[in-house]
């Protein structure tokens, strides 16, 4: 992940750059309802992600995961990792994300990730359309292009490398309501694919040696 990104990373994780979001399509941005009383210290922490809208920042990656953990300031930082095959070292990427509306009461699921992208700051929104915040997450953002395309994209996060039944049924609700279904392009998480050959990656079994 080493251009312009959202999470995201969130999403977060990461969660994340909106600007090179894949799902073009006629109209504007729609506003779709979120996940409220929006428990930021909840959501922290590691998230695998399970499907996506392909991005150009994404280009071939799998075993993609998000991590958010608090900044001093109080925002968030977003770790975003991911191996793009047959490499087996992991890319990564840094950004920071603030809830949108942070007065708000209800507080809403609505952030804005900011990854430095060549010097240059590129804001982009981080919509969790809902969570259980103990096995998974919608994301979901859209900007504007032009004046009559928007530019989606989407993540299904897990807390584990699959989903449970239970939370697969509780996503694809969402994904029949908002998404596009056929534009979800599975991320793969197997563990013996994802091993890590880095001592310090906890994420994922360490690869055998040879």
């Amino acid at each position: 992940m080493n251009s312009i990104q959202l999470l995201a990373a969130a999403f977060v994780l990461g969660l994340v750059g909106l600007t090179s979001g894949q799902l073009v399509s006629p109209g504007v941005c729609q506003d779709f309802p979120v996940h409220v009383n929006f428990d930021v210290p909840r959501y922290l922490g590691l998230w695998y992600e399970i499907r996506r809208y392909e991005q150009v920042f994404q280009r071939g990656g799998e075993c993609v995961t998000a991590e958010y953990s608090l900044n001093d300031d109080g925002s968030v930082r977003v770790f975003n990792s991911m191996l793009v095959p047959p490499g087996q070292v992991r890319q990564s990427d840094v950004g920071r994300a603030v809830v949108a509306f942070p007065d708000q009461s209800p507080l809403e699921a609505k952030l804005n990730v900011t990854f430095d992208a060549t010097a240059t700051d590129i804001s982009a929104n981080y919509w969790v359309l809902g969570t259980d915040y103990d096995s998974y997450a919608v994301v979901w953002g859209c900007f504007g292009v032009g004046t009559t395309l928007r530019a989606e994209s989407a993540w299904i996060l897990s807390r584990t490398p699959t989903l449970t039944p239970q939370a697969e049924a509780e996503v694809q609700r969402y994904v029949d309501l908002y998404l596009s279904e056929e534009d979800l392009r599975p991320t793969v998480q197997n563990l013996d694919f994802c091993c890590t050959i880095d001592p310090e990656v906890t994420a994922y079994p360490q690869c055998p040696t040879q």
